[in-house]
Order: structure tokens, then C-alpha cells, then sequence
């Protein structure tokens, strides 16, 4: 009897870890960190790359045309789940600068800027949970002007 019980709590524990499988994965996604009604913008993904060419993260960029608001974050490809150095960084053109960079699981960000009318770049970095491996990336041109 005990053994029914040891397996049938081991058969519920993984069936409920495979039913919590989409709702992270969901959480994840560049949409879903940002919020309603920001959509990813043209050429709004770029590669965390290490010198070797060693791909740590992704930094996206996106828009909300309700609200005139671009969002950045930076989502780990590498080291998912173990804590590591990760950047996210937004710049409006003659305007707002804003970062958010610290030792996070994940992702780094959302971070949010008013850019109605106005051109953004982005940027993005990430490291190993060491510290040994670097990577950065971005795009380094103003672009997408809302």
C-alpha cells in the first residue's frame, strides 16, 4: 500500500510539472513579459552573442501603438534557471535612456519608454553564471520611429 501511494504521488507530481510546462514557457515570450498590446517591431530581435559567436540571449523590442510606449527585454537562452549577469537597455533619440541590468534567473526587463514619434536602438547583454563568458548585442543605429 505504500508503495501505490509513494508512485501514485510520484505519477501526480509529474503530471502536474508536464501541466506547468506551457504556462513557463508562455511566460517567457517577449509578449507576454511586456503585456497587452505591444507587438514585436520590425527588426525587433537581436542575438546576445559572445565574441566567439556563443548565442547567451535575446534582447527584443517592441511597440504599443495605444500608447506610444516601446518595451525591451533581454530573454536567456543559456543558463536558463541558475542566476547570471543580464542586461536589457532602451534609447529614445534626444530623449529617455533607460536599463535594467542585475544577476537574474531568466530575463532581464520589461523596460518600458514613451517613443510616440520618435526613434529608438536597443541593446543587450548576458554572461555565464561565472562570469568567464560574455556576450552583447543590440542594434546601434536609432531606428523605428513610432
Amino acid at each position: 500500500m505504500i508503495k501505490f501511494v509513494k508512485a501514485g504521488a510520484l505519477t501526480l507530481g509529474a503530471i502536474t510539472a508536464v501541466a506547468l510546462l506551457p504556462a513557463a514557457a508562455e511566460a517567457a515570450s517577449p509578449q507576454s513579459i511586456c503585456g497587452a498590446g505591444y507587438t514585436l517591431v520590425k527588426d525587433g530581435s537581436r542575438a546576445i552573442k559572445t565574441k566567439k559567436g556563443e548565442q547567451l540571449a535575446v534582447t527584443h523590442l517592441l511597440y504599443n501603438g495605444r500608447t506610444g510606449k516601446n518595451c525591451a527585454v533581454t530573454i536567456k537562452t543559456m543558463y536558463i534557471g541558475k542566476p547570471s549577469y543580464t542586461y536589457v537597455g532602451l534609447n529614445v533619440e534626444n530623449g529617455t535612456d533607460a536599463g535594467e541590468g542585475a544577476w537574474f534567473d531568466r530575463y532581464a526587463g520589461p523596460i518600458y519608454v514613451n517613443a510616440r514619434h520618435k526613434c529608438v536602438r536597443y541593446s543587450g547583454k548576458a554572461s555565464s553564471p561565472d562570469g568567464k563568458k560574455k556576450a552583447f548585442g543590440g542594434r546601434d543605429k536609432f531606428d523605428n520611429c513610432g
